[in-house]
């Protein structure tokens, strides 16, 4: 039975995953992962410091447990509730080293820290949306089952941000950090289109399109998610000029990448002629292929250009923004059948 409450939160959830992926990738583009360098809090503080004063030490300074300062090129953490005396004593400090990355810098604080803000918000509709469907669970069983699979793996992509920041931006684990994004989307689409209460029916052989699709562009994200590794490890070893990062991470995975759109391509042509030939509405088709095409041309640009910052974002959004194109119309037409 179709929950419009459900459906109403489900959207609103994916408004805010959206927005975290927005911002996720920003602090990406921007380089402000680090900006935060421990979890949950920042600096120790529940509102991030905006200059290096608040991290100084300095005689006659009250700083609580779990606050950190900069010293002698070290973050220390105050080991309890203190007032600093006239010279600085090691007994009420503790030296982070969860890692070694020892840089302030406040506008990457803040962005990161508007990133975690965003995705501690995300949670709230979601909560709601899984305690809502836990009540009505015997009107629906599938909306207590979604709706608690997408709390799950808000829960473990929290977790797994933690492990990032301890880790130093670790590679691997920003890769599943990312399809863990994707996965709450494609659980949240399923759990709106299960309580729309349209309908859709689609051919089989638009259906089994849609499925490929579908794939294609999780698979085309997964190898964006690698080039974007890659390029971060450059950066990070020193290649300064934009326009040589492509050629120094080699040319295998960015061959792979660029080739796969063309099966994103293929795949779209296919769904455009079958789409005219059966004589079938697809919703949003119109705005799906605009979308992949500027991809495609955004793409194009990131590759020539030097992978222009600004760029970035928008390339990772819109695939997002694909997928979702892509998916509700084929959750719904699986609904329907």
């Amino acid at each position: 039975m179709a929950s419009p409450l459900i459906k109403k939160l489900a959207t609103t959830s994916l408004v805010f995953i959206f927005l975290v992926i927005l911002a996720g990738s920003v602090v990406r583009a921007t380089g402000s992962g680090m900006g935060c360098p421990d979890w949950p809090q920042c600096f120790g503080y529940n509102i991030p410091p905006s200059d290096i004063e608040t991290l100084t030490w300095r005689p006659g300074k009250s700083f609580e447990e779990g606050q950190m300062i900069l010293l002698d090129n070290k973050f220390w953490v105050a080991t309890g509730d203190i007032v600093t005396a006239e010279v600085f004593e090691q007994s009420n400090w503790s030296v982070f080293d969860r890692h070694e990355y020892t840089i302030f810098n406040p506008v990457h604080t803040w962005i990161e820290f508007i990133n975690r803000l965003i995705g501690a918000l995300s949670g709230l509709p979601i909560l709601l949306m899984t305690v809502i469907a836990f009540i009505q669970i015997r009107k629906s069983t599938w909306n207590a089952i979604l709706s608690f699979g997408v709390l799950f793996l808000l829960g473990f992509e929290a977790w797994l941000g933690k492990l990032v920041v301890d880790g130093n931006l670790v590679p691997n684990q920003i890769t599943i950090h990312m399809m863990g994004s994707v996965a709450i989307v494609l659980l949240l689409l399923a759990l709106r289109a299960r309580n729309d209460e349209g309908s859709q029916e689609l051919p089989k052989s638009i259906l089994r399109v849609l499925v490929a699709l579908l794939v294609a562009v999780v698979v085309q994200i997964f190898l964006g998610t690698q080039t974007r590794e890659l390029v971060d490890a450059a950066v990070d070893h020193g290649v300064t000029d934009r326009l040589e990062i492509i050629p120094s991470i080699g040319e295998a995975m960015p061959r792979i990448h660029r080739s796969f759109a063309w099966i994103v391509i293929i795949l779209t042509s296919v769904l455009f002629y079958l789409r005219r030939v059966k004589a079938v509405v697809i919703p949003g088709f119109s705005a799906l292929v605009f979308a992949i095409g500027l991809e495609w041309a955004i793409g194009v640009v990131l590759y020539f250009l030097g992978l222009p910052k600004a760029m970035q974002p928008v390339h990772l959004v819109l695939s997002i923004g694909i997928l979702a194109s892509i998916s509700y119309p084929l959750f719904l037409a699986l609904r329907k059948s």
